[in-house]
Order: C-alpha cells, then structure tokens, then sequence
C-alpha cells in the first residue's frame, strides 16, 4: 500500500488549512476513465489513521467547494 511507503495517492488540496488529499478513480461501468469517474477525498491522521471524507461520482457532481471539505474535517475531528 502507498501509505504504508509513506507516500500520499493523489493530490493535496490547497487552502483548505488542512493536509487532504482527493484520488481520482475510473469508473469502469461507465466506461469514461478517470475524468468520468469517482473523486475520493481523504486525510492522514496521526500518521496511522486514513479517513474517507467524501467520495462522488464526477458525473453526478462537480468539485467540492473548500468550505464543504473544511466542515467535514472539523465534523470528524
């Protein structure tokens, strides 16, 4: 697992005051590669803990705005 390496999947969201990551997924019943498919957006914590936040098909929904992250980070904290 790339954690376990310590290397972070994805790329690190900017200006949201937290360290999260969003992975883009392909989904493969749709059939459109990974600009149709799913968005994971997930943290680190304490360097053993990863935590999903949010995950949504990019058909279904556009980017997440920062403000919704930043709420469900200090919702799970």
């Amino acid at each position: 697992m790339l954690l376990e390496q310590d290397a972070r999947p994805g790329v690190k969201l900017a200006g949201i005051g937290y360290e999260a990551y969003k992975v883009r997924l392909p989904n493969r019943s749709a059939r459109r590669g990974k600009s149709g498919g799913f968005r994971v957006i997930y943290q680190e914590r304490a360097g053993q803990i990863v935590l999903l936040l949010l995950i949504y098909a990019k058909t279904d929904r556009a980017d997440i705005p920062n403000d919704v992250i930043v709420r469900v980070i200090e919702d799970t904290s």
